[in-house]
């Protein structure tokens, strides 16, 4: 079997066998995102903050989300993933390609964060003009792809990876809704067939309660984090960070 492929940041290692929890965090204000933050920090078991920047309500405000990461840098010590979701990837913030590049560019000229999330469905020429970007302030790249309605043929989810592949995400993430058992195999196996044949990490996940338990033994199969919760849920089907890190020891002894 080919090794899959690994990628560190700092002193987090993705694709190293054991699967590394994010917690994201919803909020709408910098007091609220801030003692949001302030409370995860308290508590042990995670590796990854993600901050949603879709939520933010300055968001136009270039000035106001380098001062709001640079905050969020002096109130974690955790990787920091920043993400934009927007209405073409399941969330309610619809921005044209201009000002998607605009805030992207704000996020990395930041000089804090670690990692920048970046959608498939923007296109080949705006994504590779956000990994420009990105990659000149340091900052690692994920592409990636969100079902909430459906989940694709298990070719058809090999295919979007090895498209983010092709696009040099430095991890590839693909989440998608399971309508039935047979759904959350099919994500597992496109995880399996595709972990060994790219450059970069994957990271994947089944959706909703039906989906949950992709969240948790995703690592054997090739995901290399999984997205639990400290408070608001960023998505449906996420589990509880305790509940996460005692399953995760359990599946990875």
């Amino acid at each position: 079997m080919q090794q899959r492929p690994t990628l560190t940041i700092n002193n987090v290692t993705f694709g190293d066998g054991k699967v590394k929890i994010c917690l994201p965090e919803v909020e709408k204000s910098e007091e609220a995102i801030l003692k949001t933050i302030k409370g995860y920090e308290k508590l042990s078991g995670w590796d990854v903050l993600e901050v949603r920047l879709d939520f933010f309500d300055q968001i136009h405000d270039a000035n106001a989300i380098k001062v709001l990461l640079n905050k969020v840098r002096q109130a974690t010590s955790r990787l920091m993933l920043v993400t934009l979701r927007t209405k073409r990837e399941g969330s309610a913030l619809d921005v044209n390609d201009e000002d998607y590049l605009k805030i992207i560019t704000s996020i990395c000229e930041s000089g804090v964060c670690d990692l920048v999330d970046i959608e498939l469905t923007r296109g080949d020429d705006l994504i590779k003009q956000c990994e420009e970007v990105a990659h000149a302030h340091n900052v690692k790249v994920i592409i990636s792809k969100h079902d909430f309605d459906k989940t694709p043929s298990q070719n058809e989810m090999e295919s979007l990876l090895y498209k983010m592949n092709e696009l040099s995400g430095d991890i590839l993430k693909l989440a998608v809704m399971p309508h039935d058992k047979a759904d959350v195999i099919e994500l597992l196996g496109a995880t399996r067939a595709v972990s060994t044949h790219v450059h970069a990490p994957l990271i994947t996940m089944s959706m909703g309660n039906l989906g949950s338990i992709s969240r948790v033994i995703g690592g054997e199969f090739g995901s290399t984090m999984s997205f639990a919760t400290a408070g608001k849920a960023s998505a449906p089907g996420q589990v509880s960070l305790e509940k996460m890190s005692g399953l995760l020891k359990g599946v990875e002894k």
